[in-house]
Protein backbone atom coordinates (compact mmCIF):
# COMPACT_ATOMS: atom_id res chain seq x y z
CA UNK A 1 0.00 0.00 0.00
CA UNK A 2 1.09 3.58 -0.63
CA UNK A 3 1.92 5.39 2.56
CA UNK A 4 -0.34 8.44 2.79
CA UNK A 5 1.08 11.94 2.77
CA UNK A 6 -0.86 14.77 4.26
CA UNK A 7 -3.82 16.17 2.40
CA UNK A 8 -2.00 19.48 2.09
CA UNK A 9 1.00 17.84 0.42
CA UNK A 10 -1.05 16.24 -2.34
CA UNK A 11 -3.06 19.39 -2.93
CA UNK A 12 0.07 21.52 -3.01
CA UNK A 13 1.49 19.15 -5.59
CA UNK A 14 -1.56 19.50 -7.81
CA UNK A 15 -1.26 23.27 -7.50
CA UNK A 16 2.41 23.23 -8.51
CA UNK A 17 1.65 21.03 -11.52
CA UNK A 18 -1.07 23.21 -12.94
CA UNK A 19 0.21 26.70 -12.15
CA UNK A 20 -1.62 29.39 -10.22
CA UNK A 21 -4.87 31.17 -10.83
CA UNK A 22 -8.25 29.51 -10.36
CA UNK A 23 -6.61 26.09 -10.01
CA UNK A 24 -4.56 27.31 -7.04
CA UNK A 25 -7.67 28.42 -5.22
CA UNK A 26 -9.39 25.13 -5.99
CA UNK A 27 -6.46 23.11 -4.69
CA UNK A 28 -6.19 25.12 -1.49
CA UNK A 29 -9.91 24.72 -0.86
CA UNK A 30 -9.65 20.93 -0.96
CA UNK A 31 -11.10 20.13 -4.38
CA UNK A 32 -9.43 17.84 -6.87
CA UNK A 33 -6.89 19.15 -9.35
CA UNK A 34 -8.49 20.38 -12.59
CA UNK A 35 -8.81 17.48 -14.98
CA UNK A 36 -7.34 17.38 -18.47
CA UNK A 37 -9.09 19.16 -21.29
CA UNK A 38 -10.45 16.81 -23.90
CA UNK A 39 -10.06 19.22 -26.81
CA UNK A 40 -6.91 21.34 -26.61
CA UNK A 41 -3.97 19.01 -27.23
CA UNK A 42 -1.06 19.92 -29.51
CA UNK A 43 0.03 17.53 -32.22
CA UNK A 44 2.51 14.89 -30.97
CA UNK A 45 5.52 16.34 -32.82
CA UNK A 46 5.28 19.59 -30.83
CA UNK A 47 4.71 18.23 -27.32
CA UNK A 48 8.03 19.46 -25.96
CA UNK A 49 8.86 22.05 -28.57
CA UNK A 50 11.04 24.75 -27.05
CA UNK A 51 8.54 27.37 -28.24
CA UNK A 52 5.92 25.80 -25.96
CA UNK A 53 8.32 25.56 -23.06
CA UNK A 54 9.47 29.16 -23.36
CA UNK A 55 5.84 30.35 -23.21
CA UNK A 56 5.34 28.80 -19.75
CA UNK A 57 5.53 30.72 -16.44
CA UNK A 58 9.12 31.05 -15.28
CA UNK A 59 9.21 28.22 -12.73
CA UNK A 60 7.65 25.71 -15.12
CA UNK A 61 9.75 27.03 -18.01
CA UNK A 62 13.00 26.48 -16.14
CA UNK A 63 12.00 23.00 -14.96
CA UNK A 64 11.03 21.86 -18.45
CA UNK A 65 14.04 23.43 -20.13
CA UNK A 66 16.37 21.70 -17.66
CA UNK A 67 14.54 18.42 -18.19
CA UNK A 68 14.90 18.58 -21.97
CA UNK A 69 18.52 19.70 -21.81
CA UNK A 70 19.39 16.93 -19.37
CA UNK A 71 17.77 14.40 -21.69
CA UNK A 72 19.84 15.65 -24.61
CA UNK A 73 22.99 15.44 -22.52
CA UNK A 74 22.24 11.87 -21.47
CA UNK A 75 21.49 10.87 -25.06
CA UNK A 76 24.86 12.27 -26.11
CA UNK A 77 26.58 10.38 -23.30
CA UNK A 78 24.89 7.13 -24.38
CA UNK A 79 26.13 7.57 -27.94
CA UNK A 80 29.62 8.58 -26.81
CA UNK A 81 29.86 5.44 -24.68
CA UNK A 82 28.92 3.30 -27.68
CA UNK A 83 31.41 5.12 -29.90
CA UNK A 84 34.18 4.49 -27.37
CA UNK A 85 33.22 0.83 -27.17
CA UNK A 86 33.30 0.50 -30.95
CA UNK A 87 36.75 2.03 -31.11
CA UNK A 88 37.96 -0.37 -28.45
CA UNK A 89 36.50 -3.32 -30.34
CA UNK A 90 37.89 -2.13 -33.67
CA UNK A 91 34.45 -1.87 -35.23
CA UNK A 92 33.05 0.80 -37.52
CA UNK A 93 29.42 0.46 -36.47
CA UNK A 94 27.32 -1.35 -33.91
CA UNK A 95 25.27 -4.47 -34.56
CA UNK A 96 21.73 -5.00 -33.22
CA UNK A 97 21.18 -7.05 -30.10
CA UNK A 98 19.48 -10.43 -30.59
CA UNK A 99 15.74 -9.91 -30.97
CA UNK A 100 13.24 -11.56 -28.66
CA UNK A 101 9.73 -11.15 -27.33
CA UNK A 102 10.81 -8.96 -24.46
CA UNK A 103 11.24 -9.69 -20.80
CA UNK A 104 8.98 -10.29 -17.84
CA UNK A 105 9.17 -11.77 -14.37
CA UNK A 106 7.10 -14.96 -14.43
CA UNK A 107 5.38 -17.04 -11.76
CA UNK A 108 8.01 -19.72 -12.32
CA UNK A 109 10.63 -17.37 -10.88
CA UNK A 110 10.03 -18.34 -7.27
CA UNK A 111 12.26 -17.55 -4.31
CA UNK A 112 13.79 -20.99 -4.67
CA UNK A 113 14.51 -20.38 -8.36
CA UNK A 114 16.09 -17.01 -7.64
CA UNK A 115 18.44 -18.75 -5.21
CA UNK A 116 19.86 -20.86 -8.02
CA UNK A 117 22.62 -20.29 -10.55
CA UNK A 118 20.18 -19.73 -13.44
CA UNK A 119 18.85 -16.57 -11.84
CA UNK A 120 22.36 -15.28 -11.15
CA UNK A 121 23.40 -15.87 -14.78
CA UNK A 122 20.29 -14.17 -16.13
CA UNK A 123 20.88 -11.20 -13.83
CA UNK A 124 24.40 -10.91 -15.27
CA UNK A 125 22.94 -10.89 -18.79
CA UNK A 126 20.39 -8.22 -17.92
CA UNK A 127 23.07 -6.00 -16.41
CA UNK A 128 25.11 -6.24 -19.62
CA UNK A 129 22.22 -4.72 -21.62
CA UNK A 130 21.60 -1.80 -19.28
CA UNK A 131 22.12 1.47 -21.11
CA UNK A 132 24.67 4.02 -19.86
CA UNK A 133 21.73 6.21 -18.76
CA UNK A 134 20.40 3.27 -16.71
CA UNK A 135 17.39 1.91 -18.58
CA UNK A 136 16.74 -1.06 -20.83
CA UNK A 137 15.31 -1.53 -24.28
CA UNK A 138 12.55 -3.95 -25.29
CA UNK A 139 12.27 -7.00 -27.54
CA UNK A 140 15.67 -8.44 -26.65
CA UNK A 141 16.53 -12.12 -26.37
CA UNK A 142 18.38 -12.21 -23.03
CA UNK A 143 20.05 -15.56 -23.57
CA UNK A 144 23.65 -14.32 -23.56
CA UNK A 145 25.56 -11.23 -22.42
CA UNK A 146 25.80 -8.23 -24.71
CA UNK A 147 28.93 -8.28 -26.86
CA UNK A 148 31.36 -5.36 -27.34
CA UNK A 149 30.01 -3.06 -30.04
CA UNK A 150 26.55 -4.56 -29.86
CA UNK A 151 23.56 -2.26 -29.48
CA UNK A 152 21.47 -2.05 -26.33
CA UNK A 153 18.42 -2.70 -28.54
CA UNK A 154 17.42 -5.16 -31.22
CA UNK A 155 16.21 -2.37 -33.54
CA UNK A 156 18.58 -0.74 -35.99
CA UNK A 157 18.10 2.68 -34.42
CA UNK A 158 18.36 4.45 -31.06
CA UNK A 159 14.59 4.81 -30.73
CA UNK A 160 14.07 2.44 -27.79
CA UNK A 161 17.33 3.08 -25.87
CA UNK A 162 15.90 3.00 -23.19
CA UNK A 163 12.17 2.74 -22.68
CA UNK A 164 9.32 1.87 -20.34
CA UNK A 165 7.30 0.39 -23.21
CA UNK A 166 6.16 -3.23 -22.90
CA UNK A 167 7.44 -3.42 -19.34
CA UNK A 168 11.02 -2.63 -20.28
CA UNK A 169 13.23 -1.31 -17.46
CA UNK A 170 10.65 -1.89 -14.73
CA UNK A 171 10.58 -5.66 -15.32
CA UNK A 172 14.39 -5.81 -15.29
CA UNK A 173 14.34 -3.97 -11.96
CA UNK A 174 11.77 -6.39 -10.57
CA UNK A 175 14.02 -9.28 -11.60
CA UNK A 176 17.14 -7.74 -10.13
CA UNK A 177 15.24 -7.21 -6.87
CA UNK A 178 14.52 -10.93 -6.71
CA UNK A 179 18.14 -11.76 -7.52
CA UNK A 180 19.42 -9.34 -4.87
CA UNK A 181 17.22 -10.85 -2.18
CA UNK A 182 18.72 -14.24 -3.02
CA UNK A 183 22.35 -13.41 -3.76
CA UNK A 184 23.12 -9.79 -2.91
CA UNK A 185 25.66 -9.48 -5.72
CA UNK A 186 27.29 -5.99 -5.60
CA UNK A 187 27.20 -5.65 -9.40
CA UNK A 188 23.48 -6.39 -9.42
CA UNK A 189 22.93 -3.87 -6.63
CA UNK A 190 24.81 -1.18 -8.55
CA UNK A 191 22.73 -1.93 -11.65
CA UNK A 192 19.50 -1.76 -9.66
CA UNK A 193 20.39 1.62 -8.18
CA UNK A 194 21.29 2.94 -11.63
CA UNK A 195 17.85 1.79 -12.79
CA UNK A 196 16.16 3.71 -9.99
CA UNK A 197 18.19 6.78 -10.90
CA UNK A 198 17.02 6.31 -14.48
CA UNK A 199 13.36 6.36 -13.42
CA UNK A 200 13.94 9.43 -11.27
CA UNK A 201 15.66 11.25 -14.14
CA UNK A 202 13.01 10.22 -16.68
CA UNK A 203 10.11 11.55 -14.60
CA UNK A 204 8.81 14.73 -16.18
CA UNK A 205 8.51 17.96 -14.18
CA UNK A 206 4.73 17.47 -14.01
CA UNK A 207 5.14 14.00 -12.48
CA UNK A 208 4.44 11.81 -15.50
CA UNK A 209 6.79 9.53 -17.45
CA UNK A 210 7.49 9.47 -21.19
CA UNK A 211 7.48 6.25 -23.13
CA UNK A 212 11.14 6.64 -24.13
CA UNK A 213 14.04 8.27 -22.26
CA UNK A 214 16.27 9.95 -23.22
CA UNK A 215 13.51 11.69 -25.13
CA UNK A 216 12.89 10.49 -28.68
CA UNK A 217 10.37 13.07 -29.91
CA UNK A 218 6.83 12.69 -31.19
CA UNK A 219 4.25 10.84 -29.13
CA UNK A 220 7.07 9.05 -27.29
CA UNK A 221 7.50 12.26 -25.24
CA UNK A 222 3.86 12.17 -24.08
CA UNK A 223 2.85 11.46 -20.50
CA UNK A 224 2.39 7.75 -21.13
CA UNK A 225 -0.15 5.47 -19.47
CA UNK A 226 -0.19 3.21 -22.54
CA UNK A 227 0.73 -0.39 -21.70
CA UNK A 228 0.87 0.80 -18.06
CA UNK A 229 4.29 2.43 -18.57
CA UNK A 230 3.77 5.24 -16.06
CA UNK A 231 2.01 2.99 -13.56
CA UNK A 232 4.84 0.46 -13.70
CA UNK A 233 7.29 3.25 -12.92
CA UNK A 234 5.11 4.39 -10.01
CA UNK A 235 4.90 0.85 -8.67
CA UNK A 236 8.69 0.59 -8.56
CA UNK A 237 8.96 4.02 -6.94
CA UNK A 238 6.32 3.08 -4.38
CA UNK A 239 8.19 -0.10 -3.43
CA UNK A 240 11.47 1.79 -3.17
CA UNK A 241 9.89 4.46 -0.97
CA UNK A 242 8.25 1.85 1.26
CA UNK A 243 11.57 0.14 2.02
CA UNK A 244 10.76 -3.01 0.06
CA UNK A 245 14.29 -2.86 -1.36
CA UNK A 246 16.50 -2.72 1.74
CA UNK A 247 19.65 -2.07 -0.35
CA UNK A 248 18.24 1.29 -1.47
CA UNK A 249 19.76 4.06 0.68
CA UNK A 250 17.56 6.40 2.71
CA UNK A 251 18.25 9.42 0.52
CA UNK A 252 17.07 7.54 -2.57
CA UNK A 253 13.98 6.26 -0.75
CA UNK A 254 13.07 9.86 0.05
CA UNK A 255 13.41 10.85 -3.60
CA UNK A 256 11.30 7.87 -4.61
CA UNK A 257 8.59 8.95 -2.16
CA UNK A 258 8.60 12.44 -3.68
CA UNK A 259 8.36 10.87 -7.14
CA UNK A 260 5.27 8.93 -6.08
CA UNK A 261 3.64 12.12 -4.79
CA UNK A 262 4.35 13.88 -8.07
CA UNK A 263 3.11 10.86 -9.99
CA UNK A 264 -0.20 10.90 -8.12
CA UNK A 265 -0.47 14.56 -9.02
CA UNK A 266 0.04 13.61 -12.66
CA UNK A 267 -2.77 11.05 -12.41
CA UNK A 268 -5.13 13.67 -11.02
CA UNK A 269 -4.12 16.20 -13.67
CA UNK A 270 -4.58 13.83 -16.61
CA UNK A 271 -8.00 12.52 -15.63
CA UNK A 272 -10.24 13.66 -18.49
CA UNK A 273 -13.21 15.90 -17.79
CA UNK A 274 -16.29 15.68 -20.05
CA UNK A 275 -19.09 18.22 -19.57
CA UNK A 276 -17.56 19.17 -16.24
CA UNK A 277 -17.40 15.60 -14.95
CA UNK A 278 -14.25 13.59 -14.35
CA UNK A 279 -14.11 10.32 -16.30
CA UNK A 280 -11.09 8.11 -17.02
CA UNK A 281 -7.68 8.54 -18.66
CA UNK A 282 -6.19 8.42 -22.12
CA UNK A 283 -3.36 6.17 -23.21
CA UNK A 284 -1.10 9.20 -23.51
CA UNK A 285 -1.42 12.88 -22.64
CA UNK A 286 0.20 16.20 -23.40
CA UNK A 287 2.92 16.37 -20.71
CA UNK A 288 2.46 20.13 -20.28
CA UNK A 289 -1.26 20.76 -20.77
CA UNK A 290 -2.46 17.22 -19.89
CA UNK A 291 -5.02 16.86 -22.70
CA UNK A 292 -5.19 13.37 -24.27
CA UNK A 293 -3.13 12.99 -27.44
CA UNK A 294 -2.91 10.40 -30.19
CA UNK A 295 0.03 8.09 -30.78
CA UNK A 296 0.21 5.78 -33.79
CA UNK A 297 -2.33 6.28 -36.57
CA UNK A 298 -4.76 3.78 -35.05
CA UNK A 299 -4.30 5.05 -31.47
CA UNK A 300 -6.49 8.13 -31.20
CA UNK A 301 -6.91 10.54 -28.33
CA UNK A 302 -9.63 8.79 -26.36
CA UNK A 303 -10.66 7.29 -23.05
CA UNK A 304 -8.74 4.08 -22.44
CA UNK A 305 -10.60 1.12 -20.97
CA UNK A 306 -7.57 -1.00 -20.19
CA UNK A 307 -5.01 1.54 -18.98
CA UNK A 308 -7.58 3.40 -16.87
CA UNK A 309 -8.24 0.22 -14.90
CA UNK A 310 -4.59 0.00 -13.86
CA UNK A 311 -4.58 3.66 -12.87
CA UNK A 312 -7.71 3.21 -10.78
CA UNK A 313 -6.20 0.19 -9.04
CA UNK A 314 -3.11 2.22 -8.21
CA UNK A 315 -5.15 5.03 -6.68
CA UNK A 316 -7.15 2.59 -4.58
CA UNK A 317 -3.95 1.36 -2.96
CA UNK A 318 -3.31 4.73 -1.35
CA UNK A 319 -3.91 4.48 2.37
CA UNK A 320 -6.16 7.18 3.84
CA UNK A 321 -6.46 8.94 0.49
CA UNK A 322 -6.96 12.71 0.43
CA UNK A 323 -10.24 14.10 -0.96
CA UNK A 324 -8.76 14.72 -4.43
CA UNK A 325 -7.89 11.04 -4.79
CA UNK A 326 -11.26 9.89 -3.40
CA UNK A 327 -13.06 12.07 -5.94
CA UNK A 328 -10.93 10.73 -8.77
CA UNK A 329 -11.61 7.12 -7.78
CA UNK A 330 -15.37 7.56 -7.54
CA UNK A 331 -15.50 9.39 -10.85
CA UNK A 332 -13.46 6.77 -12.70
CA UNK A 333 -15.56 3.92 -11.29
CA UNK A 334 -18.73 5.72 -12.40
CA UNK A 335 -17.27 6.10 -15.88
CA UNK A 336 -16.41 2.40 -16.09
CA UNK A 337 -19.96 1.48 -15.19
CA UNK A 338 -21.40 3.91 -17.73
CA UNK A 339 -19.07 2.74 -20.51
CA UNK A 340 -19.45 -1.02 -19.95
CA UNK A 341 -20.43 -3.06 -23.01
CA UNK A 342 -22.75 -5.97 -22.32
CA UNK A 343 -24.06 -8.85 -24.40
CA UNK A 344 -20.91 -9.15 -26.50
CA UNK A 345 -17.96 -11.51 -26.44
CA UNK A 346 -14.50 -10.69 -27.76
CA UNK A 347 -12.92 -13.67 -29.50
CA UNK A 348 -9.37 -14.36 -30.68
CA UNK A 349 -8.35 -12.86 -34.02
CA UNK A 350 -10.44 -9.77 -33.42
CA UNK A 351 -13.98 -11.04 -33.68
CA UNK A 352 -16.92 -9.76 -31.64
CA UNK A 353 -20.07 -11.86 -31.33
CA UNK A 354 -23.37 -11.32 -29.58
CA UNK A 355 -23.63 -13.39 -26.39
CA UNK A 356 -26.14 -12.60 -23.64
CA UNK A 357 -24.11 -14.67 -21.14
CA UNK A 358 -20.86 -12.74 -21.64
CA UNK A 359 -19.47 -10.54 -18.90
CA UNK A 360 -18.91 -6.82 -19.42
CA UNK A 361 -16.31 -5.54 -21.86
CA UNK A 362 -14.58 -2.21 -22.36
CA UNK A 363 -12.92 -0.96 -25.51
CA UNK A 364 -9.25 -0.10 -25.67
CA UNK A 365 -10.39 3.29 -26.99
CA UNK A 366 -13.69 4.96 -26.12
CA UNK A 367 -14.67 8.13 -27.94
CA UNK A 368 -14.53 11.12 -25.62
CA UNK A 369 -18.03 12.46 -25.00
CA UNK A 370 -20.01 9.50 -26.36
CA UNK A 371 -18.11 6.51 -24.87
CA UNK A 372 -18.55 4.69 -28.20
CA UNK A 373 -15.75 2.21 -28.99
CA UNK A 374 -13.54 3.47 -31.80
CA UNK A 375 -11.22 1.55 -34.11
CA UNK A 376 -8.77 2.41 -36.86
CA UNK A 377 -6.56 0.87 -39.46
CA UNK A 378 -3.14 2.28 -40.20
CA UNK A 379 -4.89 4.93 -42.32
CA UNK A 380 -6.02 6.63 -39.09
CA UNK A 381 -9.70 6.81 -40.08
CA UNK A 382 -12.00 6.37 -37.07
CA UNK A 383 -14.55 3.59 -37.43
CA UNK A 384 -17.17 2.40 -34.99
CA UNK A 385 -17.19 -1.33 -35.72
CA UNK A 386 -14.23 -3.67 -35.39
CA UNK A 387 -15.36 -5.52 -38.52
CA UNK A 388 -14.72 -2.38 -40.57
CA UNK A 389 -10.93 -2.48 -40.19
CA UNK A 390 -8.56 -4.81 -41.99
CA UNK A 391 -7.52 -8.18 -40.68
CA UNK A 392 -3.93 -7.14 -39.94
CA UNK A 393 -4.91 -4.56 -37.31
CA UNK A 394 -8.10 -6.37 -36.30
CA UNK A 395 -6.20 -9.47 -35.19
CA UNK A 396 -2.91 -7.80 -34.32
CA UNK A 397 -4.09 -5.47 -31.57
CA UNK A 398 -6.00 -5.82 -28.30
CA UNK A 399 -9.20 -3.85 -28.97
CA UNK A 400 -11.29 -4.93 -25.97
CA UNK A 401 -10.63 -5.92 -22.37
CA UNK A 402 -12.54 -7.38 -19.43
CA UNK A 403 -9.95 -6.32 -16.85
CA UNK A 404 -12.03 -3.42 -15.44
CA UNK A 405 -14.60 -5.91 -14.12
CA UNK A 406 -12.14 -7.07 -11.46
CA UNK A 407 -11.15 -3.46 -10.79
CA UNK A 408 -14.80 -2.57 -10.13
CA UNK A 409 -15.11 -5.45 -7.66
CA UNK A 410 -12.11 -4.04 -5.83
CA UNK A 411 -13.72 -0.59 -6.00
CA UNK A 412 -16.86 -1.93 -4.29
CA UNK A 413 -14.72 -3.12 -1.38
CA UNK A 414 -12.80 0.19 -1.38
CA UNK A 415 -16.03 2.20 -1.33
CA UNK A 416 -17.24 0.37 1.76
CA UNK A 417 -14.20 1.78 3.52
CA UNK A 418 -14.02 5.25 2.02
CA UNK A 419 -17.66 6.01 1.27
CA UNK A 420 -19.72 6.49 -1.86
CA UNK A 421 -20.04 9.66 -3.95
Amino acid sequence: MIRSSTRAAVLALATALLGCGASCAAARSGSAAPAASATTAPVPDTLLAMSRIMALPSAQRDAWRNYVETSRSRAAQDRAAMDAELRGAGKATWTPAPAGRGFEVTDAMTDAWFAGDSARRLADVLVSYQTPTGGWSKRIDFTRPRQPGESFASERSWMWIGTLDNGATTEQLRFLAGALRAHGDPAHRASFLRGIEYLLAAQQPAGCWPQVYPLAGGYHDAATWNDDAGIHALQVMRSAAAGDFPWVPAEMRARAAAAVERGVGCILATQIRVDGRRTAWGAQHDPIGFAPVKARAYEHASLSGRESAEILDFLMRIENPPPAVVQAVHAAAAWFRAAAITGQRYLPRGEVTMDSTAGPLWARFHEIGTNRPIFSDRDGVIRYALSEIGEERRSGYLWYTDEPAATLRRYDRWARRYGTP
